[in-house]
């Protein structure tokens, strides 16, 4: 191999050598945990026939989601939405406490914190 050769193929080793770490860096500091507040809308879903809500959910939860750095970061790229399921519910008043699953998250994101922690609806026999 030729000084000149030898010389080039050092610099692309460098190139390289720096480009992983640059790689392997991004990588751990995106693992790392984090939190982020989202506002959520709230939507009642599957309500039974012959009810409706006589006093409406808030338009918005203001939620506190924990997980890894990266999937915080994509989550303003998918909508996430507070979906309340009332197909065994009747007539009267409801108290709701969303959930986890309420929101339809990745696994490995948890909510921290709701506010407001319960909401309450009421359900009225259609006329």
């Amino acid at each position: 191999m030729t000084q000149a050769k030898s010389h080039e193929w050092s610099k692309g080793v460098k190139a390289l050598s720096v480009l992983l770490a640059v790689l392997i860096w991004s990588c751990v500091i995106l693992e790392r945990p984090a939190e982020m507040k989202l506002n959520v809308p709230v939507s009642l879903e599957r309500l039974p026939s012959g009810v409706w809500a006589d006093s409406p959910p808030p338009e918005n939860l203001q939620v506190i989601v924990s997980g890894p750095q990266i999937l915080l970061l994509l989550l303003p790229l998918r909508p996430v939405s507070c979906e309340i399921d009332l197909s065994t519910a009747g007539p009267g008043e409801l108290v709701v406490a969303p959930t986890q699953g309420s929101f339809g998250l990745d696994p490995e994101l948890k909510v921290v914190r709701i506010f407001p922690e319960t909401f309450t609806v009421v359900l009225a026999k259609k006329e």
